[in-house]
């Protein structure tokens, strides 16, 4: 089942995303939870899946990892369990990506399912992502507070990064139904008011170092090796052995014009397919049959306009392919089923390249 937050697309890019908290109250009207607490805890037994439990028993705090058996939830504390990449397992909470799909698709990361008893709680944190907090079950009361970076202070725990001090600034009870946006570095901290569940949608963004090393890369292997600096300041000689700071500009003006000149955006594509969370332990995809297709739940496809071409990045790899292929890109990148089959050269080229990489699964599973 598909979904759209019930909300001012247009207003939240503009005022909230990366900037603001936004609460959007019925952001989905009639929310039914696609997973129950049984479920989700089903899933936290199996070996491949990644879960963990915190819990806090007199002001401590601890971390366990899965995976879990029954007696793991025969506890006395207030705890939280937290299974990572749900949307890869369930299409029912793949589907919930589409809510926000006025955002980029390849900056979305996963979607966490945590249940919590009465009281149980992460703790107060941050996250340098932005999330999107969707209330399945019941209800938990969030506290939002201060911006925070790597300067603020933290609790010393060695598995644990919470706060040491937090103070709440605004204070929201959700149900469901309801989201809570939370932008990077906005500590937050959610405590249940009973049992609850909790979708949380996680968009990543790449590292700043990452994209530096491979745009640098990118051109450095286009460059001319025997290319030379011209000093157009020769005569700017300065004091013996100085480098004044028009060296230093006809330098970086230089580099700025070599990568203006040999880069093609091609690096920030291959990074962010590089990010795909594919784990071939988890999926045990089944082999396609014939029928409607989808792409791979946790493979980042993408693309970029080359002229009357576009030139499609997954798992490594790129091709280019004629402009009339869009359309199914769009579907595919929106985790929309699509025939094997197209009469569309271009589109069966991609079909293909998918088919044969293990890429595009079977639309239920």
């Amino acid at each position: 089942m598909a979904h759209r937050f019930r909300l001012d697309e247009a207003l939240f890019l503009e005022r909230y995303w990366q900037r603001e908290p936004l609460l959007i109250r019925n952001a989905l009207p009639g929310f039914v939870s696609p997973l129950s607490p049984e479920e989700l805890a089903g899933l936290s037994m199996e070996p491949s899946v990644q879960s963990r439990i915190i819990s806090v028993h007199n002001d401590s705090w601890r971390l366990e990892h899965g995976p879990f058996d029954d007696v793991d939830f025969q506890r006395d504390d207030q705890w939280t369990l937290l299974v990572q990449q749900v949307d890869q397992l369930l299409p029912s909470v793949e589907a919930l990506k589409t809510c926000v799909g006025f955002l980029p698709t390849w900056r979305l990361d996963d979607v966490m399912v945590s249940y919590a008893v009465n009281g149980g709680s992460v703790g107060p944190h941050f996250d340098r992502y932005d999330v999107f907090l969707v209330q399945g079950i019941g209800r938990r009361r969030w506290f939002l507070g201060d911006f925070c970076d790597d300067s603020t202070p933290r609790l010393e725990h060695d598995d644990l990064n919470l706060l040491k001090s937090f103070t709440a600034t605004q204070e929201y009870l959700l149900e469901p139904g309801d989201v809570l946006y939370v932008p990077p570095g906005l500590s937050h901290w959610g405590v249940a008011e009973g049992e609850c569940m909790t979708y949380s949608l996680g968009f990543r963004a790449p590292k700043m170092a990452d994209l530096l090393a491979r745009m640098t890369d990118t051109v450095l292997e286009r460059l001319t090796p025997e290319l030379l600096l011209e000093d157009a300041h020769a005569s700017e000689a300065g004091a013996p052995g100085e480098i004044t700071p028009a060296h230093i500009q006809n330098a970086r003006s230089a580099l700025i014009n070599a990568i203006n000149a040999l880069d093609d955006g091609s690096w920030l594509a291959e990074v962010v397919s590089e990010g795909s969370t594919i784990d071939d332990d988890m999926t045990l995809i089944d082999p396609l049959l014939p029928g409607a297709v989808r792409l791979l739940p946790g493979c980042v496809l993408t693309w970029i306009r080359r002229q009357e071409q576009l030139e499609v990045f997954v798992a490594n790899e790129s091709l280019l392919l004629d402009s009339d292929v869009e359309p199914l890109l769009a579907d595919l990148c929106s985790a929309r089923a699509v025939n094997q089959q197209s009469t569309v050269d271009s589109e069966q080229l991609l079909l293909n390249f998918l088919i044969e990489r293990g890429l595009l699964v079977n639309e239920d599973v």
